[in-house]
């Protein structure tokens, strides 16, 4: 596998080169700098890798839910080398990418990310098998989700966050955190997009970019 991933769905970004057994990944938590950093910092873990953008059999990016402008300049990044080179572009859910390492917990996994306002992003997975879609939630609604269950793991960038909001509502929810290193998402996103890519799945289309599960701010305002 020769691919290139690229999650900036959180304010932590992470980019990763994949070269059969080699990786090189760089995180970069560097708030508004994100756009000046993003192109040099893919130049340099291809370069470690021993790669260049036309070596790629694929690129992998977050495709949301998670920060309007993270997700649009990987998108704008992913599709500048697809125009280069004709690299197939395979879009990865940011909570499907979060959730992916857990795939054989026997209990249920919940990954999230910070949604602002006291609401998260969230998802529900069990097995590796989606059981409750990303939806923009709030503490309350996704404590509705797990009630009676006595595993849950909450993982993702704001695991943390979710944990202690529910912990507050003295719900007695049964649940545990691990807060990943933004490099599990993009170890996952290799492995889900090299899985769309070995089963034919279609790429990401010129037309297609994020998804985002609410109005930006500035279309709120518009309203």
């Amino acid at each position: 596998m020769k691919a290139l991933a690229l999650d900036t769905a959180a304010s932590c970004i992470s980019i990763a080169a994949r070269n059969e057994s080699l990786t090189c990944t760089i995180i970069l938590d560097i708030g508004m700098h994100q756009s000046e950093r993003l192109m040099p910092t893919v130049d340099s873990v291809l370069k470690e890798c021993g790669l260049s953008v036309k070596d790629l059999d694929f690129v992998a990016i977050s495709i949301g839910p998670g920060s309007f402008t993270g997700l649009r300049l990987a998108t704008a990044a992913a599709k500048a080398i697809k125009l280069a080179t004709g690299c197939p572009i395979y879009g990865i859910s940011s909570l499907d990418a979060y959730a992916h390492p857990y795939s054989c917990w026997n209990g249920l996994v919940l990954a999230t990310l910070d949604a602002k306002k006291h609401r998260f992003y969230a998802a529900l997975y069990h097995k590796g098998v989606t059981v409750q879609e990303a939806q923009d939630v709030s503490p309350e609604e996704i404590a509705l989700w797990i009630e009676n269950q006595d595993q849950v793991l909450i993982t993702g960038p704001d695991a943390k966050m979710l944990k202690n909001s529910l912990d507050s509502l003295n719900k007695g929810l049964s649940v545990f955190c691990f807060q990943d290193i933004v490099s599990c998402a993009t170890e996952g996103m290799f492995t889900l997009g090299y899985n769309m890519l070995s089963h034919g799945k279609t790429p990401m289309e010129d037309y297609e970019g994020p998804i985002y599960l609410r109005k930006s701010e500035a279309e709120e305002k518009k309203d």
